[in-house]
């Protein structure tokens, strides 16, 4: 069993000491975490000499014996729990849940390594030729430090497993928010049946909360020869980790999947019935939390179209939003009705729910964003605070819709984000490509259709860059001389 605030380990016994500030949570201590990383070699050897195969049949396990849960009701309190500690609807929670199989479903797994590894999955076993007698694997960067964020169970689980099934040690620091969620799914691999793949991948994973002020992960960042660190979250944070880790004279790689947002553009002449249904869906789907959510949007098309077209979100957002419940929040919706009428008296037009429990709004405002003081008149009102909020903008072409997405990280509204990673669209047939073509070159890293922007593709790379290359480095081994001739 996983306690809520202990680390889980398997296999392996390891000290904990109370965290700093919180006696009540456990966490790794120094001398452990030493203890740990001295031993990566030899888990990571051993991991690695498992087939590809046999290491996923080992997550596809866990993802059976989670839906095997999920539909006996076993995890019904978890649920609960998770609602609380994320601030997210119980019938929310329920679909997060739900995507767990198919996140850790050992053909997807199979299809982004394929896709993302050079020489396909088995690369990770063995060597794999490329070119003639030119060859190539892929073998563990690790230990691998990932400190993960906190809006989710999923976006959490990705890359540990990613990590895992390429033959890493793996620390994984969860927030607090999503702590219980993160060990209930991997406490699963203690049932997966006895195998060599079973012990190594117990051996090699260990999950652990680490306070702000954490001597053991100020240890791991500054000091200990990790292979990679990997942070999720935003600022002040990641400067904080960034330049911990710019002090370790292991020189550990280090990637930071950043604070981005999403961006819904609808085009006149599309189909704005179904696109105002999709719409509603991205933004209550996890209240905007996720890099991926809708926090803005443009319409292409003249401003009665739009007044149209926010009418007829709205009355989705009526519908999809209860079905989607929140607690009451009587602060934040005190704030809430400041900012609906500071928007107005600066000329955006404001349609928003009647239901405290699904206290929705959306902003239409013509040419430029009506938000411009709204951080200075509502600064708790920030991006990450506001859930089931939106500002669409109506515009006359792609361009001018490219441009706001452009300039939307020095929009004081949105102040934190490094940009737009995904943007849904609701366009017309002939015009698709041309925005398409307008996004590649706006720094977006996901151009998807709207409705569709939380779902992650099984080849999906993570903003901008294949997950199997953080934690791998390619071995290079080539068989036979050489010819000189048109080599060099």
């Amino acid at each position: 069993m996983c306690p809520a605030l202990a680390p889980l380990l398997f296999d392996r016994a390891l000290e904990t000491v109370p965290s700093a500030g919180n006696p009540e949570v456990l966490e790794l201590s120094p001398s452990a975490l030493q203890e740990l990383v001295a031993s990566a070699g030899k888990v990571q050897d051993e991991l690695s000499s498992v087939p590809i195969d046999e290491r996923l049949q080992v997550i596809e396990h866990i993802a059976r014996k989670w839906k095997e849960r999920l539909d006996k009701g076993d995890l019904d309190e978890l649920k609960k729990d998770m609602s609380a500690s994320t601030g997210y609807s119980p019938a929310l929670m329920e679909t997060e849940m739900s995507f767990v199989p198919a996140v850790l479903g050992a053909a997807n797994i199979r299809r982004n390594l394929d896709a993302s590894v050079q020489g396909g999955a088995d690369a990770l076993f063995k060597f794999v030729e490329m070119d003639e007698t030119e060859m190539f694997r892929h073998v563990p960067v690790g230990p691998v430090l990932i400190i993960s964020s906190g809006n989710s169970i999923v976006p959490t689980l990705i890359p540990t497993v990613v990590s895992l099934v390429t033959g890493n040690l793996t620390i994984l620091k969860p927030s607090m928010a999503n702590y219980r969620g993160v060990c209930e799914v991997f406490k699963l691999l203690a049932d997966v049946p006895d195998s060599k793949a079973a012990r190594a991948m117990r051996s090699a994973l260990v999950v652990s909360y680490f306070g702000h002020d954490s001597p053991s992960l100020k240890l791991a960042l500054e000091e200990l020869p990790m292979g990679m660190i990997n942070f999720w979250g935003a600022e002040p944070a990641r400067t904080v980790v960034a330049d911990m880790v710019g002090k370790n004279r292991n020189h550990p790689r280090f990637f930071v999947n950043g604070p981005f947002t999403g961006m819904a553009l609808i085009e006149e002449g599309a189909d704005v019935l179904r696109a105002a249904d999709d719409l509603a869906l991205d933004v209550v789907l996890y209240d905007q939390q996720l890099c991926s959510s809708p926090t803005t949007g443009a319409f292409i098309g003249p401003y009665d179209r739009a007044k149209e077209f926010l009418k007829a979100a709205g009355e989705r957002l009526d519908e999809a939003g209860m079905e989607f419940p929140l607690a009451p929040d009587q602060d934040r919706l005190f704030v809430l009705q400041g900012a609906r009428r500071f928007i107005q008296m600066e000329g955006g037009m404001v349609l928003s729910s009647k239901s405290p429990e699904n206290p929705w709004t959306l902003v239409l405002s013509k040419g430029k964003s009506s938000l411009g003081g709204l951080a200075a008149q509502f600064p708790s009102f920030n991006l990450f605070a506001r859930r089931r909020f939106l500002e669409i903008v109506a515009v006359p072409d792609a361009e001018s819709a490219v441009q706001l997405l452009r300039s939307l990280p020095e929009h004081p509204a949105f102040k934190g984000i490094d940009g737009v990673q995904s943007v849904g669209l609701a366009v017309t047939e002939g015009s698709r490509d041309h925005f398409v073509e307008l996004l590649v070159g706006a720094g977006v890293h996901r151009i998807l259709p709207l409705g569709d922007m939380f779902m992650r593709g099984a080849v999906e790379p993570y903003d901008g860059v294949t997950m199997s290359s953080l934690f791998t480095r390619i071995v290079y081994w080539r068989k036979a001389n050489a010819a000189l001739e048109g080599q060099l």
